[in-house]
C-alpha cells in the first residue's frame, strides 16, 4: 500500500470533517434567518451572527477547503477573489441584498468538496432545523405566523410566510429525488405524495405544490425508465432529450417570465387570466417594471411583501415581485441577472450527463417562475454543484457502487 496516497486520504478526510464542522453552523445560521426565531435576536446577537455568518465561518471553509480538499490554480484563485470582492461591494455599497454574496460564498467554499456528500449535509441540516422551529412554532414558543385570506386560514409554521416554508420543502423534495429516487420504494412515494399534502393543507402554496407533485411525477417516470435494461430505447432516447435539453430550461423560463410581464396589459384577458393563475405574477412584475428603474450593477430596494402579516390585506407599498429571474434583474441589476442565467446553463451543461441533475434544474427553473429563491442559500444548494466535485461524475460512482438487484 502506498503510504503516502493513505496520509493524502487522512488529511483529506480530517479536512473535509472540519469543513463540515463549519459549514454546518453556517447553515443553520443561514435558514435560522428566514424564521421567526430571527424576530427575537437582539442587535448584539444580530451582528454577532452576521460577523459569522458573512466573515469568520465563510474566511474559515475556504482556507480549509484550500489547505486539505485541493489546490487551484493562481488564475483560478485571482478569479474567484475578484469576484466575491466585487460582490461584496455590490452588496456594501449598492444593494445590501445579502443573497448573492452568500451563493457566492457558497459556490467558492465548496470548491473541490464530494457534491453529493455537501447536499446530504445540507439535507440533514434543513431538515433538523425545519422541524424543529415548526415544532416551537406549534407549540407557540417563537411565532406562528397565521393568515386568513379567502377564507382560507394559512400557517407559516415557523417561517415567515406561508409559501416560505412551502418552498423549503420543495427545495428539500428536490434533494431528496436527487439523492435518493434511485432506491426508492412505492411506500417511500406515497409518503412524500402524504408530506406535501399536509404542508399544503396547512400553507395553502398552490404554486409550489404543483411544483412538487410535478417534481414527484416526473422523477417517479425517470426512475421507472432508468430501472429498463441500458440498450432499451426508451431509456437511451429519454436520457438524451434531457441532455440536448439541459442548456435551454433556464433562459427559456426566464424570457418567458419577461415577455409575458413586460406584455401584459388589463386589456389582454389571456394576460390577465395567466396573471390570475399565477397569482397575480405578470400584474405585479409589470407594475414593477413601470415604477422602478432597471441598472446595471443593482440598487437598494426596499421589498414589501405579505411576510410577517396576519390578515388577507396586502400591506400599504406592496410592491414585492416573487419571480426570481426579475427580482434579481431589480435587485441586482442586468449584469448579475444574465451572469446568473450564464452560469445556471453551465452548470447544466456540466452535468448533461446526469438526467436526474437535468430533471432538478429544470424544475428549479419552472419553480423560479414563480417563486424567488433562485440564489438563496437558505433554500437552494444546488448552486455548489459549479465547483464542488461534478454530480455527473458522483451519480456515476454511486451507481457503480449500488449492488446489483436480486
Amino acid at each position: 500500500m502506498d503510504t503516502s496516497k493513505l496520509s493524502d486520504e487522512r488529511i483529506k478526510n480530517l479536512g473535509e470533517k472540519i469543513f463540515f464542522a463549519m459549514f454546518i453552523p453556517w447553515i443553520v445560521l443561514i435558514i435560522l434567518a428566514e424564521t421567526t426565531v430571527a424576530y427575537n435576536y437582539s442587535d448584539l446577537c444580530y451582528s454577532i451572527i452576521n460577523v459569522l455568518k458573512l466573515f469568520v465561518l465563510p474566511a474559515g471553509m475556504v482556507v480549509i477547503n484550500l489547505m486539505f480538499l485541493g489546490k487551484n490554480s493562481f488564475l483560478k484563485n485571482l478569479l474567484l477573489l475578484s469576484v466575491f470582492v466585487m460582490v461584496m461591494a455590490q452588496f456594501c455599497v449598492v444593494t445590501y441584498d445579502e443573497d448573492l454574496l452568500l451563493c457566492t460564498i457558497l459556490v467558492i467554499s465548496s470548491s473541490h468538496v464530494h457534491f453529493k456528500k455537501l447536499l446530504k449535509t445540507y439535507l440533514l441540516t434543513s431538515v433538523s432545523v425545519a422541524v424543529i422551529t415548526t415544532i416551537l412554532a406549534v407549540a407557540g414558543i417563537i411565532e406562528n405566523i397565521v393568515n386568513h385570506q379567502n377564507g382560507m386560514t394559512r400557517y407559516a409554521l415557523g417561517a415567515i410566510w406561508c409559501t416560505d416554508y412551502s418552498a423549503r420543502v420543495f427545495y428539500l423534495l428536490l434533494i431528496t429525488l436527487y439523492l435518493y429516487s434511485r432506491k426508492m420504494k412505492i411506500y417511500h412515494w406515497v409518503g412524500l405524495l402524504a408530506i406535501v399534502s399536509v404542508v399544503f393543507k396547512f400553507t395553502f402554496g398552490k404554486l409550489d405544490f404543483v411544483c412538487m407533485l410535478l417534481s414527484i411525477v416526473i422523477f417517479f417516470i425517470h426512475e421507472s425508465i432508468e430501472k429498463q435494461s441500458p440498450e432499451k430505447k426508451l431509456r437511451t432516447s429519454w436520457e438524451k432529450i434531457w441532455e440536448k435539453l439541459s442548456p435551454f430550461f433556464t433562459p427559456a423560463a426566464a424570457a418567458l417570465m419577461t415577455v409575458l410581464t413586460l406584455a401584459y396589459s388589463a386589456d389582454n384577458r389571456f394576460l390577465v387570466k395567466m396573471s390570475d393563475m399565477l397569482s397575480g405574477r405578470l400584474y405585479l412584475g409589470h407594475r414593477a417594471f413601470k415604477e422602478m428603474d432597471i441598472t446595471l450593477a443593482g440598487q437598494n430596494i426596499k421589498w414589501i411583501g405579505m411576510g410577517g402579516i396576519s390578515n388577507g390585506v396586502a400591506p400599504e407599498g406592496y410592491n414585492f415581485v416573487d419571480c426570481s429571474y426579475l427580482n434579481i434583474l431589480f435587485t441586482f441589476g442586468i449584469i448579475v441577472a444574465l451572469a446568473v442565467i450564464a452560469l445556471h446553463v453551465f452548470m447544466a451543461y456540466k452535468n448533461r450527463k446526469d438526467t436526474a441533475f437535468i430533471l432538478v434544474i429544470a424544475l428549479i427553473s419552472l419553480n423560479c417562475i414563480v417563486a424567488h429563491h433562485f440564489i438563496e442559500v437558505a433554500y437552494n444548494p444546488f448552486w455548489a454543484a459549479l465547483l464542488a466535485g461534478t454530480a455527473c461524475a458522483a451519480a456515476k460512482k454511486d451507481t457503480s457502487e449500488e449492488p446489483a438487484d436480486e
